[in-house]
């Protein structure tokens, strides 16, 4: 009887230990990354360009979401959309990618894995008593250009 008993008992442990290697297995390599972007660059804004007013630069950023977009002359176009949540065809990770900025307060923020011309580096100032983004990126000569984008 215990010799019955040791058998079976053997075979139960046979079969879960077999069972268990053949289940599927969840690894970390199997989620991605989700990207967030700073709660203190959140929010909607809004940027005029000064030589033509009719054309409208609007920065829409949420928790997962960098979306800017133009407005010429009353015509809207989709410049960059890049989601912390959708998965990059290239890599194990989302589209957008936020780093901070060796200055205090700036923020890296681009298409993730790639050395795109929109990566921007992006930090939020008071100009002219307003809260405001401002773009700090430079021309190929080196010359500083900054872009103001107001609260919307």
């Amino acid at each position: 009887m215990k010799m019955k008993w040791l058998v079976s008992m053997m075979a139960v442990t046979a079969g879960l230990a077999l069972g268990g290697s053949v289940a599927p297995e969840t690894t970390a390599q199997a989620r991605i990354h989700y990207t967030t972007m700073p709660k203190s660059l959140r929010g909607t804004w809004l940027s005029v360009d000064n030589e033509d007013p009719q054309i409208k630069h609007t920065l829409k950023i949420t928790k997962y979401v960098y979306h800017y977009k133009s407005n010429y002359h009353g015509k809207k176009r989709t410049l960059v959309k890049w989601s912390g949540k959708k998965k990059s065809d290239y890599y194990n990770h989302s589209d957008l990618s936020v780093k901070k900025g060796k200055k205090k307060g700036t923020w890296r923020v681009g298409w993730y894995g790639m050395n795109s011309i929109f990566n921007r580096t992006i930090k939020r100032v008071k100009h002219h008593g307003k809260t405001a983004l401002v773009f700090l990126d430079h021309f190929g000569d080196g010359t500083p250009q900054r872009t103001y984008f107001y609260k919307k």
